[in-house]
């Protein structure tokens, strides 16, 4: 499980944030790989070569960050605190200050964050367990990479401890084991010489074939029509193409036509003419029987027939 920066939480008593000397192995020698990194941390006592009884508060998995001259490390610690939920509302610690060769170096601390962590040991007076996951405060130190082997055997920290104690406290920070989790990439070299060369390639794409479908009523029934007024049934011709590119297709009826009972006519219009398609589209007409063809007309059933011509032209 990957953890999160944890927060420096300074000690409770004399002895509350140490942390075990313990069988860590150092770092090794110098220069490092840029990339991301794990390490293992130990809070100490001050002076003596033991562990804090804050150790439980703490994730001993670090985060290290190395870019260049720098690197980046972070620590989690529980925030907020089990048995202590109501205080350090802005931090478990506060304050957080390393020294290396005389010079001071502050952590940022980030209480928004709050990733979860799996804590490493159990702390009763803190109502932390082992195995436990809780949300964590980070602290982030930012050092010269070349100081990262100095740590290996504890440095200065202090800290304003904001729970119980509420005080300034004095520990020693020891970062151990560090591990590359995963290298930067290395930026491409540059060449000392350059020569370009050109390629010809051809290539030929067959075009793909043109169809279309014209879909034209069997039957249209303008039902009984009227001696008082122009008799008009509007329809559609559905045209669908695919890969027509410039080409279309083009629909036409005839204008006139004639309906037939017996020997009896009765004549009509279509408004469709002449109407082309390049896309699929619907295309409209109408027949119109006027109201003096039908004053004129014998009574019956009058049927009829209107014939539509389709032509394809492919294009260019």
């Amino acid at each position: 499980m990957n953890k999160k920066w944890k927060q420096i939480t300074a000690g409770w008593l004399a002895a509350v944030l140490l942390f075990a000397l313990g069988s860590f192995n150092a770092f090794a020698a110098t220069p490092y790989q840029n990339g991301s990194y794990t390490a293992k941390i130990a809070f100490l006592h001050e002076k003596k070569n033991k562990e804090s009884m804050c150790n439980a508060l703490f994730d001993q998995d670090a985060d290290v960050k190395i870019k260049g001259d720098t690197a980046e490390i972070r620590i989690y610690t529980a925030f907020p605190v089990p048995l202590y939920a109501g205080q350090g509302a802005d931090g478990t610690t506060k304050d957080v200050i390393m020294t290396l060769d005389g010079v001071s170096y502050t952590a940022e601390s980030d209480i928004t964050t709050k990733p979860v962590r799996t804590m490493d040991q159990t702390g009763l007076m803190f109502g932390v367990k082992a195995g436990a996951q809780l949300t964590t405060q980070i602290l982030t130190f930012t050092i010269p990479v070349e100081k990262l082997d100095s740590l290996s055997g504890g440095a200065p920290v202090t800290a304003f401890v904001n729970v119980v104690m509420n005080k300034n406290m004095k520990f020693r920070l020891k970062l151990t084991d560090l591990q590359l989790v995963e290298a930067e990439a290395l930026p491409p070299e540059t060449p000392d010489a350059v020569t370009e060369k050109s390629m010809q390639l051809t290539a030929s794409v067959g075009a793909p074939e043109a169809s279309y479908t014209v879909t034209i009523p069997e039957a249209i029934a303008m039902g009984t029509l009227s001696a008082e007024k122009e008799n008009e049934t509007s329809y559609t011709v559905d045209v669908t193409t695919e890969n027509m590119g410039t080409g279309y297709v083009e629909v036409s009826a005839a204008t006139l036509g004639e309906l037939h009972c017996g020997k009896n006519t009765l004549s009509f219009t279509n408004s469709f003419g002449t109407q082309q398609a390049q896309s699929s589209a619907t295309l409209n007409g109408k027949f119109t029987v006027t109201a003096d063809e039908v004053k004129a007309a014998a009574g019956g059933n009058y049927i009829g027939t209107t014939d539509f011509v389709i032509r394809y032209f492919a294009g260019a």
